[in-house]
């Protein structure tokens, strides 16, 4: 069984130092809100992908007034393998077992971490962002080619949306400079959108099923894709778009505004009621580790807050729909709400206040 034996935190998030022994089954991590619970499952996330599921800048994972940050994880399955995540004005950096990753997407994969959390809602009622965000974490945790494409496609945005920009302020065109962004935008578009119908094909089907489980049958679920602009099109689209992107000062068409829609019943999801929803938000998470255990067993589970919301009966049922078989963190403000059972088979690490 693979799992994270322990980590050790300096100026991570509210922790100036810290360092916590885990249990490879359950570990519930209980103490009062604001107090780093969230901070400390961020860390073993970061381990996972190099970056936080919550901040949009990296920056944010430093303590204040510190230069610095690291994380320095041991994780055991047939042999024991050490990675260290450093963070800094200079940038972040991956080093595992004593050698420095040159590239972080040679990294990312060597462990999965599926993430159920109060905001997995937002992927089934929340803007196209947040789908944007849960294909692109999870396609790059399965697909290191995926990954290098889409942080091509990034650079190669900004640096297009700021000639955008300056074009329309100079008022002037750049004749050579433009095309030559536009293909190379064009060339790595057609990678991630082929990319995503992949991973949609693929989840769809343990999405399917994980839902018939859930709901005894009663709902019938599919998700569709909704490009921006297809492979074969897109190219076509951006050059129908060029005089709208010198007037806006930004990329109007590609990945970058691709969605999503999950129809229930031949419905969209914003009909469905509140306990629909969160039988979508939390198939589709089940769903994920399913398509994940088709390439590794090297999972691990994080459940950020969503105990408190389930009855005893339910938090069985989630147990057991993950099957024991991976290291699971749970946080939680108490548990006087966890199941006796779940407690029996798992360790409990208080924390009071910043990692004390």
């Amino acid at each position: 069984m693979f799992y994270l034996k322990d980590v050790k935190l300096s100026n991570f998030r509210c922790y100036e130092s810290y360092y916590q022994e885990f249990s490879p089954n359950i570990n519930i991590i209980i103490g009062d809100n604001a107090v780093g619970k969230t901070s400390l499952i961020e860390s073993v996330y970061v381990l996972a992908v190099t970056k936080s599921h919550k901040s949009t800048s990296d920056m944010e994972l430093i303590k204040y007034n510190a230069d610095f940050c690291f994380v320095k994880g041991t994780f055991i399955d047939d042999k024991k393998t050490e990675v260290v995540f450093s963070l800094s004005s200079k940038g972040k950096q991956i080093v595992k077992n004593a050698k420095k990753v040159k590239h972080l997407s040679e990294y990312v994969g060597f462990f999965y971490v599926v993430m159920f959390c109060p905001e997995d809602l937002e992927l089934i009622k929340g803007a196209p962002s947040s789908r944007r965000k849960f294909l692109d974490i999870n396609i790059s945790q399965l697909n290191n080619n995926y990954l290098e494409s889409l942080i091509k496609y990034k650079k190669i945005l900004k640096d297009r949306n700021l000639l955008l920009k300056d074009l329309a302020e100079n008022k002037r065109f750049d004749s050579e400079l433009l095309p030559i962004l536009t293909e190379q935008l064009v060339n790595e578009g057609k990678k991630i959108v082929s990319f995503r119908k992949e991973f949609i094909a693929r989840i769809n089907k343990f999405f399917m099923e994980r839902v018939k489980s859930i709901s005894n049958n009663k709902e019938i679920v599919r998700i569709e894709y909704c490009p921006s602009c297809d492979e074969e099109n897109m190219s076509k689209a951006f050059k129908e778009k060029e005089k709208l992107d010198l007037l806006t000062k930004t990329t109007n068409c590609g990945p970058h505004r691709d969605d999503f829609v999950i129809y229930f019943n031949d419905k969209e999801t914003c009909y469905a009621s509140q306990g629909q929803q969160r039988t979508f938000a939390l198939a589709l998470e089940l769903a994920l580790i399913d398509l994940i255990k088709e390439k590794s067993d090297k999972i691990i589970v994080v459940l950020d807050d969503v105990f408190g919301e389930l009855d005893i009966q339910r938090q069985k049922e989630l147990i057991k729909l993950l099957e024991i078989e991976y290291q699971i963190f749970i946080t939680t403000t108490s548990i006087d709400h966890l199941d006796d059972e779940i407690l029996k088979n798992s360790k409990v690490i208080k924390i009071n206040k910043d990692g004390e």
